[in-house]
């Protein structure tokens, strides 16, 4: 059986001067879970589908959805309704999120056990194939992160750039004092440009960011596109956006990934 997950909205009638009220219960999400032998451990996951998708025998492009708390994943269907997207959603929880989101330790973000290197082989080798079998998908896989996420997405992008053909950033980037290995892992990976081929890449910055107070992370996204640009040339589709005073992750971020992302050619 599956197991709903329901969220209440109260909506407020005003009528002849009377307030009234009336809490209403919407389905966001499916309970799932995958028992993953990579990370030793259950790893919990909200599955969002489609409206029609019970009625309907359509395959759907997936978004895998970091920090996956059901707050995001109600963001996220916002982000979908508001763009007319037909879109399944998976919401990943966190168990140990420094641990799965950074590929190093650093004084800037210092990490007991980084282990990004698995969460991405979690991601490829479990989850990936867990949900193309369950769920009727066709094959587009976008990721998007946020913050902490927003690096492991960028990570993503540069150890795996195979395995999605979307990346979303949101305040997304690495602190100076990780220039060296990311700085690496560019050299590394864009020896096989090929890899980028029809991938698409949107990251997004505040230049008000109070924990980016130096703008370390926006200049490594500075840094990082002029290399895109001119090595990886038109295999790639890119935009990096930023907004003036956004404040740590703009919410607006998410809606214009998406929208880059999906928009029409």
């Amino acid at each position: 059986m599956r197991n709903n997950i329901l969220f209440f909205v109260l909506i407020g009638f005003l009528k002849s001067g009377i307030s009234y009220s009336q809490d209403v219960n919407v389905k966001i999400g499916i309970r799932d879970s995958v028992q993953s032998k990579v990370l030793n451990e259950n790893r919990q996951l909200i599955v969002s589908l489609p409206n029609d998708y019970e009625v309907s025998n359509e395959t759907y492009p997936i978004l895998f959805l970091l920090d996956g708390t059901e707050n995001n994943l109600i963001d996220a269907r916002l982000v979908t309704y508001n763009l007319r997207l037909k879109i399944i959603i998976v919401a990943i929880s966190n168990t140990d999120r420094d641990r799965d989101m950074m590929p190093i330790s650093r004084p800037s973000y210092e990490v007991k056990n980084p282990k990004a290197e698995n969460f991405i082989s979690f991601l490829e080798t479990e989850l990936v194939p867990y949900i193309d079998k369950k769920y009727r998908t066709n094959g587009q896989k976008t990721i998007r992160g946020r913050s902490l996420s927003g690096l492991f997405v960028m990570y993503a992008f540069l150890s795996k750039p195979e395995l999605f053909d979307n990346y979303i950033g949101n305040c997304a980037g690495w602190f100076a004092d990780m220039n060296t290995y990311f700085n690496k892992l560019v050299d590394k990976s864009f020896q096989n440009k090929e890899n980028f081929k029809g991938k698409k890449l949107f990251v997004a910055n505040s230049l008000a960011d109070p924990l980016d107070p130096n703008k370390e992370i926006h200049q490594s996204i500075i840094d990082l596109s002029k290399r895109i640009k001119y090595e990886l040339e038109d295999r790639i589709k890119f935009e990096y956006m930023t907004y003036e005073n956004g404040g740590h992750v703009p919410y607006s971020s998410f809606y214009d990934g998406m929208k880059f992302i999906f928009e029409k050619e």
